[in-house]
Order: structure tokens, then C-alpha cells, then sequence
């Protein structure tokens, strides 16, 4: 008897069919607006934006406040103001020769252009035993869901060189492919490279497929192309992104802003090195918790309508309560406290739960709880006076 009673306990607190109710139409409404997003051309703007949000943006955005580190072991080599190839063997030549532990060459040189510096490049990639040079994936299958064409250096099948893809994700860059495919044969990036190159063993990137990227605040060394003796401390021995840091045309989208596209790789390989990789909640695991947190949410919004309602009708505390602003601030403030703890949860075991349906349904809970007023008072009476007695 006393287990029954503590079960019905448990059942009136959880089970509330107005608050369900709500939440539904809550939903309901959330799916309307989306679907009218996505598939009215006025909204396209607007619909992009939301593709590419996360909460995660805003918890990225958050760590901002603290001073970023700067990185020990990977540095870039800025050659965005040089255009011939000679001048760049030069400076590639100079990087090689202060024994770095891995070296991203974050350019690909597709077609001959200059005889005697197109010499002086292959001569300098011939030597190079700790490099990854860069091609490109081209021309994507939508049904096949591979590519069909590759972009390579030169000079690359006839020297034999190392090589990885470097394809992002243009639209926002959160996760970092380490394999695709091509003809039915898998091809590993430049990251993947670049772990076989640094830890001596083959990586793998077959299972993995990709990685989220952590875009914990970091600041990565750049070092002038003009000014590699003078940084040699910072290229012995660390992983050096050799390319241009500055390239107007790869800018990338990530969750703290614009990126250039070398700095995104920069981030994607201290993440694989750390191994400090997020617990994505996805699927219907994300689904089941979503429901549960926007139905404690909902819960807790109208605990508060109900005893806003319940106050003296003529008293000044009631009628403040009563307030569409004071209701607005108390519902903001609940979202609040759920940031606070999906951020707390992100900084310390980075576990990355989007909360925006959870948010979203919270802040149309007041618009919900009218509908489902409206709709129970106009059709069924008897279940208006249980739900909202006198």
C-alpha cells in the first residue's frame, strides 16, 4: 500500500495532462514556423541562419571571456603574400631544415607555372620526409553520396608524395571529415595524415569517418614567411600548418565567427591530438531528453502562471506577477538557468546537448497555454472546469 501511495505521488507530479498538452502545441507551433522558414524564399536568409546554430555557439562564445592559450605545439607559417613558386620552395626548404615534427603543406599547386620554380618545388617535395600535402575532393554525388573527381599537385603521382583532402563543411564547420569516398574507395584528409605523420603508426580514419571539432579558445603562432629563422624555437620539433593564414577566399564559418581555413585545420588537429572530443546527444536519445526538459520547463512556467492567477485579484503583488513583462523576465530567466547548466556541462565534460528546441518550446509555453485554453473552454466544458477551476 505504501509503494502504491508513493507511485501516485510520482504519477500527480509527472503526469499533468494540461502541461503535456502544451507542450505539444508548443511543438506544434515550433514545426510551423519551421516548416513556413524552410520553404517560403522570403525566409531563406533566415532559414540558413537556423541550419547553422547551435547552443554550442553560444557556449564557445561564452569561453571568450577567458584569456585563450596559446598553442605548444602547432604553429602556422603565413605565405599569403607570396605568389611564385620558387619564393615558396625557398621558405618550405628553410621550415624542413629546423627539423619540424610534421609539416601541412595547405596548398595545392594543380597546374605547372613557372619552369625553374616548378623545378625548385618538386626538387624541395622530393626531400621532404614528414610532410602532408594537400588535394581537393571535387564534384559530389548526391545519390551515390561520394565524389567524382580529385585536384591534385602536380607533381604528385610522380614523386609519390603523402597527400590528404582538405573538404569542410562550407556552410558551418563543426565536425572534420577524416574520410570520403570516391569510385568506392575511401580517402583520408590531411588531418588523418598528419596523425599517421606525427605518431608514426597508421591512423584510423575509416572508423571514424569524422571527428566534432573543439573550438575551445586557442591562439595559434603565425609565423611571416620572412621571419622563419627568427621564430626556430617555435618550428623544432612542433607541427607547423604551412599555407596562407590570410586567404580572403577560405573563410570558413564556425561557432566562434569567421575562421580562416588553415586556423580551422589548426583547431581540428589539437583536437584529434588531445583527443578532447565532444559527446554529441543525438538521435533519439536527444529526442527523449528534449521532450523531458521542455516538459519540466513547461512545468515550471505554469507552476508560476498558477500561483500568479492565484494571487488576491486587488493585490498590487498579483497584478505585477500578472504582467506579460514580469511572466517574459521569469521565463527568460528559466532558459537562464538552463544555459547555465548546458554550459557547465559542455566546459567540463564536453557534452554538447542543443538546447534551442528545449528554449524554443519554453518561450511559446505562454502563446501553447492559451491555445489549449481556448480549445478545451470552446469544446469540452466538463475538462475546462477540472483544468482550470473557479
Amino acid at each position: 500500500m505504501r509503494q502504491k501511495g508513493i507511485f501516485r505521488k510520482i504519477l500527480r507530479v509527472f503526469f499533468r495532462p494540461r502541461e503535456m498538452a502544451i507542450l505539444a502545441v508548443a511543438f506544434l507551433i515550433i514545426g510551423m514556423l519551421r516548416y513556413v522558414t524552410f520553404h517560403v524564399d522570403v525566409f531563406n536568409p533566415v532559414a540558413q541562419g537556423l541550419k547553422g546554430f547551435s547552443t554550442t555557439d553560444v557556449f564557445y562564445d561564452m569561453m571568450l571571456a577567458s584569456p585563450a592559450d596559446t598553442s605548444n605545439i602547432i604553429v602556422i607559417v603565413d605565405i599569403t603574400r607570396l605568389h611564385d613558386r620558387d619564393s615558396i620552395a625557398t621558405v618550405l626548404e628553410e621550415v624542413d631544415a629546423l627539423e619540424p615534427a610534421a609539416i601541412d603543406i595547405d596548398v595545392v599547386f594543380e597546374y605547372p607555372k613557372e619552369p625553374n620554380g616548378d623545378m625548385h618545388l618538386v626538387n624541395v617535395a622530393a626531400t621532404l620526409s614528414n610532410a602532408v600535402f594537400s588535394f581537393k575532393m571535387m564534384d559530389p554525388d548526391p545519390e551515390k553520396n561520394e565524389f567524382t573527381r580529385q585536384v591534385h599537385s602536380f607533381f604528385a603521382e610522380e614523386l609519390g608524395i603523402t597527400e590528404g583532402f582538405v573538404n569542410v563543411d562550407r556552410r558551418m564547420t563543426r565536425d572534420i571529415p577524416l574520410c570520403l569516398e570516391m569510385n568506392g574507395k575511401s580517402y583520408p584528409s590531411v588531418i588523418a595524415r598528419m596523425m599517421e605523420v606525427i605518431q608514426g603508426k597508421p591512423f584510423d580514419y575509416k572508423s571514424l569517418r569524422k571527428h566534432p571539432i573543439n573550438y575551445e579558445p586557442t591562439v595559434f603562432r603565425v609565423i611571416p614567411y620572412d621571419s622563419v629563422q627568427h621564430y626556430a624555437p617555435y618550428i623544432t620539433g612542433h607541427v607547423v600548418m604551412f599555407g596562407g593564414a590570410y586567404e580572403s577566399v577560405d573563410v570558413l564559418y564556425t561557432p566562434l565567427g569567421q575562421k580562416y581555413g588553415i586556423e580551422v585545420l589548426c583547431y581540428a588537429l589539437k583536437t584529434i591530438l588531445e583527443m578532447k572530443q565532444q559527446i554529441d546527444c543525438k538521435g533519439w536519445l536527444f529526442w527523449l531528453l528534449t521532450i523531458l526538459f521542455s516538459y519540466i520547463g513547461v512545468c515550471i512556467i505554469m507552476a508560476y502562471k498558477d500561483k500568479a492567477l492565484s494571487m488576491p485579484a486587488d493585490g498590487l503583488l498579483g497584478d505585477i506577477m500578472r504582467t506579460i513583462f514580469i511572466t517574459s523576465f521569469f521565463i527568460f530567466f528559466v532558459m537562464m538557468v538552463y544555459m547555465a547548466v548546458g554550459f557547465i556541462l559542455f566546459q567540463t565534460w564536453r557534452i554538447n546537448f542543443d538546447l534551442t528546441p528545449t528554449l524554443a518550446a519554453m518561450a511559446f509555453t505562454t502563446t501553447a497555454a492559451d491555445i489549449v485554453r481556448i480549445t478545451i473552454k470552446h469544446t469540452n466544458k466538463k475538462l475546462y472546469k477540472m483544468m482550470y477551476p473557479a
